[in-house]
């Protein structure tokens, strides 16, 4: 598992402009850019509804590359298991809820920022808010659950608590 600096140490933006960056206790909002792609359009040159659940999920894979938490885990054998190539425990985030609210559209090369913030974290899960604006103007507001779950070969996933040290990186940027 990664080590994750503490939730007042300073946060240093490898290489990404948007990367939320702590100082002295102070929250910066975490914001990722996103462009419409032609692929991203309907018929009618307008973004399809359903990229901006995508563009949710990738800014929410952005935000937590920045923060140190990995996207996907790979833990050790479960107990009584041979490791196998591959095999073992891995841990990871599905998503068991998502939403998104339509204010304006978008077209195609519009470009979008995407404020992400944590509404809430829980026992096993995170809630994130993102508010989509273009031009500085109010376009989507979304909402997604993910749950921390461990993942083993042949079984259901099964929700598992969050990391106390994954807990203080996200604290840092909760609501």
């Amino acid at each position: 598992m990664a080590t994750l600096p503490g939730p007042d140490s300073p946060l240093e933006p490898s290489g990404d402009r948007d990367a939320p960056v702590v100082s002295g206790g102070a929250r910066q909002p975490f914001v990722a850019r996103r462009r419409v792609e032609f692929r991203d359009t309907d018929a009618a040159g307008i973004a399809h509804f359903s990229a901006f659940f995508v563009w949710m999920e990738s800014a929410e894979h952005e935000f937590l590359r920045a923060v140190g938490v990995p996207l996907i885990e790979q833990g050790a054998p479960a107990s009584g298991e041979v490791e196998a190539v591959g095999g073992g425990d891995s841990f990871s985030w599905p998503r068991v809820s998502a939403s998104c609210d339509y204010v304006a559209a978008v077209r195609f090369g519009d470009e979008l920022d995407i404020v992400v913030a944590i509404e809430q974290i829980g026992r096993t899960s995170v809630t994130w808010s993102h508010r989509f604006e273009h031009s500085g103007r109010s376009v989507a507001r979304g909402r997604m659950v993910a749950v921390r779950c461990r993942l083993r070969p042949g079984q259901r996933p099964e929700s598992v608590p969050i990391p106390p040290e994954v807990v203080a990186r996200l604290e840092a940027f909760s609501q």
